[in-house]
């Protein structure tokens, strides 16, 4: 059996990672896997892709409006599905359904993943209702969610019911610290202060990531604790976080140490995890960090809130920089409350967003009769 995922860019980004340290489980499960980029560039991941046998290929989609470009690039992805004798289309973008009525007629399955939260405005909604819903009755698309805040967005804002399959990650690359002696030899080796209460963060940085928060709630407690900032990641807001780090007189608090490969070491030499985002799918990132046994705080967002129950596994906290800084503080102070809500937060991922048991879930919906 033969999948088909469309991405925008082959990043360094949630599912493509997902679905690159998974291939292994889809190939011996009998799925081989293609990909295409239908953005400008194919994307800084398409190397980890080829490396785990994903066949890629890049589809730009036409930058203008051309009737003549719109019917030659459709026909070229209907001619590359059936030379290939896909059997499953995948769409990861949120914007090109008329992919799903190519796939139609090229006698193929499609799954369309809805990875965010995004609303439309009153006036576009009743066009995205009814997008969706034409697409899944006369051209049988199943409709994929990645957790519980998506699901609901999608039935109850667009009346669109579809089957919710949790984002998984890679148990075999984000697991517990051994002991705390594993976690100073990885200070030592990453150049982290061992006496510092190490807090981190790690994504792309914008301004729904909002990395701001951060900085200012360490800029509250800096005088009172011995407390530094690593930051794992890029984006188009980093200057502007620098910046204020400067301003703030944090620069040798805070550490951007941009796109790392060794993610778990870093989170293994750290006490606690931070996400202030405003807005999320569902982070795979925080699920990363949840899984190395750390302690969080969350902030109250779509996306977050699906990841913490009653703060028995970390803290949901609102969008607050003073609140955050507390809670940094009450961490800092318990040594029990770290080990407890760390402890708890790697027995939640591991129930909720195992890679093996998920993959499973996808391939039954791959094979779900239209």
């Amino acid at each position: 059996m033969k999948v088909l995922h469309v991405f925008n860019e082959i990043k360094f980004s949630g599912a493509e990672i997902m679905y690159a340290s998974a291939a292994p489980i889809f190939q011996e499960k009998g799925w081989e896997l293609f990909a295409i980029a239908t953005g400008n560039n194919i994307g800084e991941y398409v190397e980890e892709f080829e490396l785990k046998k994903i066949s890629v290929s890049h589809f730009p989609l036409p930058k203008t409006f051309s009737l003549f470009n719109k019917i030659k690039y459709y026909k070229n992805l209907y001619n590359f599905m059936k030379s290939n004798k896909i059997d499953v289309l995948h769409i990861h973008r949120s914007n090109i359904y008329f992919m799903a009525i190519v796939a139609k007629f090229a006698n193929v399955k499609t799954v369309k993943t809805q990875h965010n939260n995004f609303k439309n405005r009153k006036f576009t909604l009743p066009y995205a209702i009814f997008l969706r819903f034409i697409v899944r009755k006369f051209f049988k698309v199943k409709f994929q969610t990645i957790g519980k805040s998506i699901y609901e967005n999608e039935l109850y804002y667009y009346k669109n019911p579809s089957t919710r399959i949790n984002n998984w990650y890679n148990s075999n690359l984000f697991y517990p610290k051994k002991d705390n002696i594993e976690k100073q030899k990885i200070r030592k080796k990453t150049g982290i202060n061992k006496e510092a209460f190490v807090i981190i963060s790690v994504g792309g940085c914008s301004l729904i990531k909002n990395h701001f928060d951060n900085l200012k709630a360490v800029n509250l407690i800096h005088n009172k604790i011995n407390i530094e900032y690593i930051h794992l990641g890029e984006g188009c807001t980093l200057k502007e976080e620098i910046k204020l780090a400067q301003q703030l007189g944090l620069i040798d608090k805070v550490h951007f140490l941009g796109v790392k490969a060794n993610v778990r070491e870093y989170l293994i030499a750290s006490d606690v995890y931070v996400m202030p985002s405003r807005f999320e799918g569902l982070s795979i990132a925080s699920i990363e960090a949840m899984s190395c046994g750390l302690p969080s705080i969350l902030y109250d967002s779509p996306g977050l809130r699906d990841l913490i129950n009653n703060n028995d596994n970390g803290f949901l906290i609102e969008e607050s920089y003073e609140l955050l800084a507390e809670k940094l503080l009450e961490y800092y102070y318990n040594k029990n409350l770290q080990k407890e809500k760390g402890n708890n937060a790697a027995k939640h991922v591991n129930s909720n967003y195992s890679m093996i048991t998920n993959v499973s879930k996808m391939i039954e919906l791959y094979n779900h009769e239209n």
